[in-house]
């Protein structure tokens, strides 16, 4: 019956790690853990009266990353550090969950965090080193055990809800890019908060380009930057469209209808170009209107805008041959009112002297 959790004063991100995979998953295997008080050893990594980890143990007292015990992964006289391993994955391995899925990435950061001291000034681990210089250790740990929980549970929900949700209503098409890339692209009507995160993932494909419409009629689309990928000429098609549903065209400048935030007459869009999303309404806007545009014609757009050698039906020819229909009098390209970048620059070429 374990009635101590036995560590150093302030804890390493990597021990509060281990306490809380103790906590939550270790009461099969040490009853009594998860009610376990948190005992701080002022000594270094040695137990006071000489005794060992094991004899600590059979006492109800487990010690993590102190005595030289199984959880402790530091180096003593008779022996070497244990390689690429610290409380946390040792913990995790001697319960059985060190390959679940749902605590990798906390566990790959533990590892980080405490053999190359990889961190930031704004992470979890640096906070709770900072909160040691004004708050006692229980406040620190009750704060940290929060932050875990919250982590891990989105960890879980990610791979089982968004996972399955994704599975069950992703539709999965390849559409044509730039450079004649063949990109994954994935239309989904849910309101799961990760499922967008989960198709850009390894676990979801790597979907390039996501379409994501909320059951409430709000789209989001978002990119996967690794492919190099652009909104701006989708942004433009989308709130020019936007505004000719309404009846009323307020923006028709073509760097305005690509610009960041938000452009007057197509509120309903806002485009975050850092991370090229286009947003109708977010977790942060719950209270902006649902777009007016028919959800097929928006995946329809996000195919025009994506593919820089998609051109308009009637004129398609021309413009492969870098012939703009718009300057050819007695012509009308219905896709001149866009701007596109693709349209601007056969129009470049075509000036030139």
């Amino acid at each position: 019956m374990i009635d101590a959790i036995v560590t150093h004063e302030r804890p390493h991100f990597d021990e509060y790690q281990a306490i809380f995979l103790l906590k939550k998953f270790g009461e099969n295997k040490f009853p009594g853990i998860s009610a376990a008080k948190v005992v701080y050893l002022s000594s270094g990594g040695g137990i006071p009266d000489g005794r060992s980890a094991d004899d600590c143990e059979k006492e109800g007292k487990l010690l993590i990353g102190v005595g030289g015990g199984r959880f402790d992964e530091h180096p003593a006289a008779d022996k070497n550090r244990k390689q690429d391993e610290c409380a946390a994955t040792l913990v995790a391995k001697a319960l059985g969950v060190a390959d679940d899925l749902s605590l990798e990435k906390l566990l790959k950061f533990a590892v980080n965090n405490d053999l190359k001291a990889a961190a930031h000034p704004f992470d979890l681990a640096y906070i709770a080193k900072v909160m040691h210089q004004q708050y006692p250790p229980e406040k620190v740990m009750d704060w940290i055990m929060i932050g875990l929980e919250a982590k891990y549970q989105e960890q879980v929900s990610f791979f089982t809800e968004a996972g399955k949700e994704f599975e069950r209503r992703a539709k999965i098409e390849e559409v044509l890019g730039p450079r004649g890339m063949i990109l994954r692209m994935a239309t989904i009507v849910s309101d799961d908060e990760q499922i967008n995160k989960f198709a850009r993932s390894a676990y979801g494909g790597k979907t390039a380009i996501v379409i994501q419409k909320r059951l409430s009629g709000n789209v989001q689309i978002f990119v996967n930057q690794q492919r190099g990928l652009t909104l701006y000429d989708v942004a433009r098609i989308l709130r020019l469209t936007e505004q000719k549903i309404k009846g009323k065209v307020v923006v028709s400048d073509w760097k305005m209808l690509a610009s960041e935030g938000k452009v007057a007459g197509a509120e309903e869009w806002f485009f975050f170009q850092a991370a090229q999303m286009l947003l109708n309404g977010s977790l942060t806007a719950s209270g902006v209107p649902a777009t007016k545009i028919p959800f097929e014609q928006i995946q329809e757009i996000v195919r025009i805008g994506i593919n820089p050698n998609a051109f308009e039906a009637n004129f398609a020819s021309r413009c492969k041959k870098g012939i703009c229909a718009s300057i050819i009098k007695g012509s009308a390209c219905s896709w001149y009112k866009f701007g596109l970048q693709r349209c601007r620059k056969i129009r470049f070429e075509m000036r030139k002297p």
